[in-house]
């Protein structure tokens, strides 16, 4: 459930920017009293804040497949261990899964739904990933999924020890 609602308001956020793209430039915006901080619309065709973008429809359908993978494995690792794991841990993979699986939805369906302006032509697995936070002081432009991601990995590095499960 956690994961379902974490990838709902990935989607929801990205769909939101997409289909509003035309006026987030306009003055009156809540985010604008936030000196350092701005909602943009930017499709990514590579992974995480940026890397590898435009870097060409083998790399792009790669880095799809991989995404799909990744999403099936992990969901396949946590169900199979689920007794095992704590609360903190499920909290983790959890993060780990709907980032995955939000930037996996846009790479699988969104060129194939008309939700990207740049098309790279391939159909599925070839779309762009919509990205949107701009915060002054991180070059990169990210979007929800790669919060999730990011906040996922840094505390399972931080709290690897303490993740019952994967320590041992």
């Amino acid at each position: 459930m956690f994961v379902f609602l974490l990838v709902c308001l990935d989607q929801s956020l990205k769909l939101w920017v997409f289909f509003n793209q035309d006026i987030l430039s306009l003055p009156g915006w809540w985010w604008e009293k936030i000196p350092f901080f701005d909602i943009i619309y930017l499709e990514n065709s590579g992974m995480a804040f940026g890397l590898l973008n435009e870097s060409g429809f083998w790399v792009k359908l790669f880095l799809s497949f991989f995404r799909v993978f990744a999403v099936f494995f992990m969901f396949y690792y946590v169900t199979i261990r689920f007794h095992l794991f704590s609360f903190f841990t499920l909290f983790v993979f959890g993060l780990l899964i709907s980032g995955a699986a939000g930037n996996c939805i846009d790479s699988v369906f969104y060129e194939v739904l008309g939700f990207n302006n740049e098309n790279i032509g391939g159909g599925l697995f070839s779309g762009n990933v919509i990205d949107m936070f701009r915060v002054s002081f991180f070059p990169p432009i990210f979007n929800l999924a790669d919060s999730f991601i990011t906040i996922g990995c840094f505390l399972g590095l931080f709290f690897y020890r303490k993740l019952s499960g994967l320590s041992g």
